[in-house]
């Protein structure tokens, strides 16, 4: 099935992929300068999930380049 959308809305969901991937940048520049991530138990750190946490950001830019990479190739 064919659906139109419009491009005011894929913007917006560019806009937005954009954003996520910002953040997720952000994140893997500060893991990787020194920044962890602990899950825990009444405010006590229990396990280190650093790792797990950096993996999953990466796959977020990863997911997004390739996103937008489709949206460039439609559009330019």
């Amino acid at each position: 099935m064919d659906r139109q959308i419009s491009s005011d809305v894929v913007e917006r969901w560019m806009y937005h992929l954009r954003r996520q991937r910002s953040r997720a940048n952000d994140t893997i520049w500060l893991i990787e300068t020194g920044t962890t991530y602990h899950e825990g138990r009444d405010g006590e750190p229990v396990v280190d999930v650093t790792d797990r946490w950096l993996k999953e950001q990466r796959d977020v830019v990863a997911e997004i380049d390739i996103l937008t990479q489709l949206y460039h190739q439609e559009n330019d």
